[in-house]
């Protein structure tokens, strides 16, 4: 698919460790995040990305994070349920939050970037989760992406209410990243990219560096900014 001037590259990445904490007792989340985080930002750089979601990020380090992209002038900190961690929302365009029941969606340049993090450790509240969320969908020219957390190995589902999650989403959005494989350590199709139907793409991406003890890999796609 040919790219015009008005794409925009979007990376996503769980960038968090907290399910190795338990192997290492004695060390604590700062630690462990101080350990990756020389690590991740050069990777970061390197990919160049307009718009960047990042999970699992401690708060006192967006800052430190941030300073090192100053041509993305636009950056949210988002609070995901009862974590410890928030999730980093950092643009080169300007950004409309744009406010609903459950959720917020982001405005970027005629897109709407819906940033999820569904519950790690349960089928059940994932599946409630998106079924609060499904009426604050982008309908039209829209990107969820994030960390779903859907058990999905080698395309084959482990959970009954992850498939029915997942087809609830894929509905009236195209799962991107679909054929790519894994997204993390444990072999689990866990982070997602979808896009609205109306919404063209290119290169999409799974780049599987090993940084410390992160368990996610950076995904990433070109998405056309049709209003742009």
């Amino acid at each position: 698919m040919t790219l015009s001037l008005d794409d925009m590259k979007v990376v996503s990445w769980n960038i968090g460790n907290f399910i190795w904490i338990k192997h290492f007792p004695g060390r604590d989340h700062y630690a462990f995040q101080r350990d990756n985080i020389d690590e991740v930002i050069p990777v970061l750089k390197h990919a160049n990305a307009d718009v960047m979601f990042l999970q699992e990020v401690l708060p006192e380090d967006c800052d430190l994070i941030a300073e090192h992209f100053e041509d993305h002038k636009y950056r949210l900190s988002i609070h995901t349920g009862e974590r410890e961690s928030v999730s980093l929302f950092i643009s080169r365009f300007p950004i409309e939050d744009i406010e609903h029941t459950h959720s917020h969606d982001y405005r970027i340049n005629g897109v709407t970037f819906f940033p999820i993090h569904l519950y790690a450790f349960s089928p059940r509240v994932r599946h409630m989760q998106t079924r609060n969320l499904l009426p604050d969908l982008p309908g039209k020219k829209g990107v969820i992406l994030g960390d779903t957390n859907f058990w999905i190995l080698y395309k084959k589902f482990l959970s009954t209410r992850d498939k029915q999650s997942y087809d609830a989403i894929c509905e009236d959005h195209v799962d991107i990243l679909e054929h790519l494989g894994p997204t993390c350590r444990m072999f689990l199709s866990l982070d997602k990219i979808f896009v609205t139907k109306d919404l063209r793409y290119s290169h999409a991406k799974i780049t599987s560096h090993r940084i410390g003890h992160i368990d996610h890999y950076m995904i990433s796609a070109d998405i056309d900014a049709p209003d742009a």
